[in-house]
């Protein structure tokens, strides 16, 4: 295309000045021309592929400098939601905060000797990262292994799942047992009492009951086992009113999930067959008293 109009400005030219076209001087200009097309044309290709090679250069390094500061930012974040603390500062914590004691060692470790009112989730076990999203994000996290390095890894991917407050316990286990201080040996239960339900089993329980309060709990969670005493006497003391029902969130997954409960313990009151309250985490009795008596 180049050519042609080349051949057409010469034609031009030669028709504006009145000159006769020569076809030897045709031929050498349509040479030349092809030649200067070929280098502008070359010219053209190396500064497009600079041209590139540049913006490839410039975006990576914008993407280089991202990936930097958001390393930053991340780390400076999980120190920031993460602290270290010795046995004696973990130990005044226990007292002072009404937080959550996360064990995460085995079972055997566990039942050797745990600090009281632990919660056993073993870093190990398949179902860590399920077990720790059933855990209360607002609350303050108590962490702690036998040295400090298991738990210090499972402290900061809490971090990425939303925890704001986590304090681990920096030499673990044998720190706390050079100041002296106790530990309880018990067994973790391993199985649940509490029945399986299928959707329509759990349909039928709610169409039998006017007022049913469900106690979605696990076995690991200490702050479900504390809530055991409350649990019984909100059942007996409501007894004919209110029916208290206790379910396993392991063994009852697919009811776990349609009543929306992401924590343990979690409670959620249906009147009629329909869901009227719930509540995530611990909860005293005379609050929970107070709105069982609003729905009888």
């Amino acid at each position: 295309m180049g050519q042609v109009f080349i051949l057409i400005n010469l034609v031009s030219a030669n028709i504006t000045n009145n000159q006769p076209i020569n076809r030897k001087e045709k031929i050498v200009g349509v040479r030349k021309s092809k030649i200067i097309f070929r280098q502008k044309a070359l010219n053209f290709f190396y500064l497009r592929t600079l041209y590139i090679d540049i913006c490839r250069f410039i975006n990576m390094k914008t993407i280089f400098l991202s990936f930097l500061i958001s390393v930053v930012f991340l780390l400076n974040l999980s120190a920031q939601v993460v602290q270290n603390v010795n046995a004696l500062n973990f130990k005044e914590l226990i007292a002072t905060e009404n937080a959550i004691i996360l064990d995460v060692r085995t079972p055997q470790e566990y039942s050797r000797g745990n600090i009281q009112g632990s919660t056993l989730i073993n870093i190990a076990d398949p179902g860590f990262v399920s077990r720790i999203n059933m855990l209360q994000k607002d609350k303050t996290i108590l962490i702690y292994c036998l040295t400090g390095s298991r738990s210090s890894v499972a402290a900061n991917y809490m971090t990425r799942l939303g925890f704001k407050k986590i304090y681990n316990l920096q030499q673990g286990i044998m720190d706390w047992n050079r100041q002296g201080y106790p530990l309880i040996q018990s067994n973790q239960a391993v199985a649940s009492t509490s029945p399986a339900y299928t959707e329509q089993s759990f349909a039928k329980l709610l169409q039998a009951n006017k007022l049913v309060l469900v106690d979605f709990h696990a076995v690991w969670c200490a702050p479900c086992k504390a809530m055991n005493p409350v649990i019984d006497k909100v059942s007996a003391d409501f007894k004919g009113k209110a029916k208290v029902e206790k379910v396993d969130v392991e063994a009852n997954k697919i009811i776990t999930a349609a009543y929306q409960v992401q924590t343990v313990p979690g409670f959620v009151l249906f009147k009629e067959g329909k869901k009227v309250w719930s509540h995530s985490g611990t909860i005293s009795y005379n609050d929970l008293a107070v709105v069982i008596k609003k729905y009888l």
